[in-house]
């Protein structure tokens, strides 16, 4: 946008949007703000070109100048004033309330105000911090209660990585970070190993969340019952890292490791939830049976009429032979091929014979 650049006053502070006016400005250009604590030295991080056509949010400072080299002296010598006065003002609030721990001290550019801000256990009245830092620091003085995050910022450090503090070298914002973050990752929910130097929780511990839910995708959860073809299971552990899931079969407690590639491939085939089973696949194996129920009949004897069933051996007995002639079935005798032609030639020799007895007489 034209004539607004991002301004940072601070190493991982966040950006001030600020009016340029009539000079050019670039990235890393030293420039003088007007402000409500005074003028302030900053620089810039983002210049006009850089901006996105949206409207940034945020109340707009105006840049006064240029830096010149007394100004960025003057800040130098600040910083270095202020690194001094925060031992001393944290000697002070020592003796006034031993909870009151000072985070850090900011001047303007002339020095003649000052910024504390102090870190405690629970939320106190510190109307006189600021009338104790007024006559420490012969400055105009105002102070802010800070939480212990903040302070860490301020004061900088190493972290358990070996590196310096997100917070103090980028990080602009503190992030969300709670216990359930800690158990998507599998780590120990023990705040003393998964705690910072600020004694609160990691802010890593979000920077790879998004990526550890990809990795366990559609695997069961810790304490999930499935039914597999050799029995019912429980799941006791998912390996996120290393892709595989670990079940408890229900009858022979044995423990069976499963690669999360394998696991997947038969989910929802030869694996499944139990729930699955016992509200869906339950009532259609219910279905089944009542509809092979409605559908087959049952079968039985039928009492054959007294006609059909004489002359018919029952099964499984031996019928006497019958000896009576009357009762046995009469067979019909087929003749020979060519009866009929003897039985004619046995007609016409019997009709001559008898003409032949006739003429006799």
């Amino acid at each position: 946008m034209d004539g607004t650049v991002g301004v940072r006053f601070h190493e991982a502070s966040p950006l001030t949007w600020c009016s340029s006016g009539d000079l050019d400005l670039g990235v890393g250009d030293y420039v003088v703000v007007r402000t409500d604590r005074g003028e302030q030295l900053g620089w810039v991080v983002l210049a006009p070109d850089q901006i996105l056509a949206a409207e940034p949010e945020g109340p707009r400072r105006v840049i006064e100048r240029l830096a010149t080299e007394d100004d960025v002296t003057a800040w130098r010598e600040a910083r270095e004033r202020a690194q001094e006065d925060i031992s001393r003002a944290q000697a002070v609030a020592a003796r006034e309330d031993p909870r009151v721990r000072v985070a850090n001290v900011v001047y303007n550019l002339a020095g003649t105000r000052a910024h504390v801000t102090f870190s405690a256990s629970e939320r106190i009245e510190h109307r006189w911090l600021r009338d104790e830092c007024a006559d420490l620091l012969d400055a105009e003085v105002t102070v802010e209660q800070v939480g212990d995050r903040e302070r860490a910022r301020s004061l900088g450090d190493v972290g358990v990585c070996g590196l310096a503090l997100c917070c103090k070298s980028w990080q602009t914002t503190f992030p969300n970070v709670s216990m359930r973050l800690a158990r998507e990752q599998d780590l120990p929910p023990n705040p003393t190993k998964i705690s910072g130097v600020c004694g609160r929780l990691l802010c890593c511990l979000s920077f790879e969340v998004e990526e550890y839910r990809e990795l366990r995708g559609t695997l069961p959860k810790v304490g999930k019952r499935l039914t597999t073809p050799a029995g019912r299971a429980r799941v006791i552990q998912v390996g996120t890292l290393k892709q595989t899931v670990r079940l408890r079969m229900d009858e022979t407690n044995e423990v069976v490791e499963m690669s999360a590639e394998e696991l997947a491939s038969q989910y929802g085939t030869a694996v499944r939830p139990e729930e699955l089973d016992a509200t869906v696949e339950e009532r259609v194996r219910q279905q089944d049976r009542d509809r092979r129920d409605n559908l087959v009949a049952t079968l039985e004897p039928v009492a054959e009429p007294s006609g059909e069933r004489q002359g018919r051996p029952v099964e499984g007995s031996q019928q006497p032979a019958q000896e009576d002639g009357e009762n046995r079935p009469k067979r019909r005798r087929r003749g020979r091929r060519g009866g009929r032609r003897r039985r004619g030639r046995g007609g016409q020799g019997g009709g001559s014979g008898g003409s032949g007895g006739s003429g006799g007489q």
